[in-house]
């Protein structure tokens, strides 16, 4: 995650007439199993927040924020027992004035070595309430510990998904163990086609880490099951920062099937149908920190919200739509927020629109 740029220091001092104000530096560790690219957007976003003067000046925010080379940890995937001891690491020093953790994996970790003490803030994990991190999306249960929740997000693409596509056959790979089905979406999945009448092809075969090999052996064992719709969840061969996703998006092209990318924006510039836009992560930055900041003023994580309600928009690309002949509706192009001509190439922003193709606020 190129370590976060190691340190990771933002200033911000409001000049006030008559009086000083002396900035302190506030010590952040850092947690993540393995990198992976919406989690490093999602940092990146919270830090710059810090920084914007218009937050700063909002919360009366003066501080320094240090993000120290040996308090930033990413064992790689897999690493579990590394993992853990990284959390024991973090948990029992005793100079940090805040965690930051990325991801289902390193928040069970972080909760398993928790020293009850040092505030806590988890982003980019994909159910806490359903992973049981927190007690309910309104009371995290936990007094030095706070997650961004979207209720229902990922629910939401599968419905939303299914309103647009109306498909028979929807495909998903995962990994078969707690955790990675957490993040696959695959609860959600299954309750969306109970209600939806439609059928739910799961291939749970992959190897802990996979790659494009193994998914490319997963998408063929789909096809052969003659599926028409696929949804691309958060997978390592997925991940566009590094590897090559082309293969697998031009499999599933060429047999004309609808796609639905779990992390939206990159993966529909490369040839995914469609997926929730994810043009900016600025919002979610400033709501990671706000959090951040009242923290490190002192308040309590257990007593901060929890929920972000963000309306989702749609990314899609209309290129794709035309190489395997599906013709989209007029208001999925109305509140579409962006719309790719080609894949990885032009775009039409429509981002200023206030169109949602799903209008309830999550």
């Amino acid at each position: 995650m190129k370590k976060l740029t190691l340190l990771i220091t933002f200033c911000v001092l409001l000049m006030v007439p008559s009086q000083h104000v002396f900035a302190k530096t506030m010590r952040l560790g850092y947690l993540e199993a393995g990198s992976f690219w919406t989690y490093t957007a999602s940092a990146e976003a919270l830090l710059a927040a810090l920084k914007d003067p218009g937050l700063a000046s909002k919360m009366n925010w003066h501080n320094t924020v240090t993000i120290p080379d040996n308090a930033y940890f990413s064992p790689g995937w897999g690493n579990i027992d590394e993992l853990r001891n990284a959390a024991a690491t973090l948990m029992q020093r005793t100079d940090l004035d805040l965690i930051l953790v990325a991801g289902t994996d390193a928040t069970t970790a972080i909760l398993e070595k928790n020293n009850g003490k040092t505030p806590i803030v988890a982003f980019s994990v994909a159910d806490p309430v359903l992973s049981g991190f927190v007690k309910s999306s309104h009371d995290s249960g936990v007094d030095n510990f706070t997650v961004r929740i979207v209720p229902g997000r990922y629910k939401r693409m599968f419905d939303v998904f299914y309103s647009i596509a109306k498909y028979k056959r929807l495909g998903i790979m995962y990994h078969n163990s707690p955790s990675t089905m957490l993040f696959s979406s695959v609860q959600d999945a299954r309750a969306a086609a109970a209600e939806n009448g439609y059928e739910l092809v799961e291939y749970p075969y992959l190897p802990e880490s996979e790659n494009t090999a193994s998914c490319k052996k997963g998408l063929k064992f789909l096809l052969d099951k003659n599926i028409d719709a696929f949804f691309i969840g958060s997978l390592l061969c997925f991940d566009w920062t590094k590897a090559d996703v082309t293969p697998l998006i031009d499999t599933l092209i060429d047999h004309n099937v609808v796609t639905f990318a779990r992390e939206g924006t990159p993966l529909v510039k490369r040839g995914g149908l469609m997926g929730f836009s994810t043009i900016s992560f600025s919002k979610r930055g400033r709501f990671l920190a706000e959090r951040v900041i009242k923290i490190l003023q002192g308040a309590s994580p257990r007593s901060l919200s929890m929920i972000d309600n963000a309306i989702p928009k749609i990314s899609l690309n209309l290129l794709t739509a035309e190489k395997i002949g599906f013709n989209p509706p007029l208001d999925l192009l109305a509140a579409s927020d962006e719309v790719f001509l080609s894949i990885d190439g032009s775009c039409v922003n429509q981002s200023n629109s206030n169109q949602s193709f799903y209008t309830e606020q999550e």
